[in-house]
């Protein structure tokens, strides 16, 4: 069931049933982007950041001057 149908059973209130449309096409984008990345990916998690030191500047970072 819909999110719209949810919120048309629970009140009558106009905003509270856009809302619930907001969330419908909010769900269907999501879902789309998630088989895009599964498409694209293999099954293994990947990290969301670089695995190195935190510690360790990056290239050229130290060197760099503020004008």
């Amino acid at each position: 069931m819909s999110y719209s149908a949810q919120v048309k059973v629970m009140t009558t209130d106009p905003g509270a049933r856009f809302l619930g449309g907001v969330a419908d096409d909010l769900k269907t984008q999501f879902d789309a982007l998630k088989a895009r990345v599964d498409a694209c990916c293999d099954d293994g998690p990947s990290p969301l950041a670089p695995l190195g030191d935190a510690k360790i500047a990056a290239p050229g970072a130290a060197d760099t001057k503020v004008r």
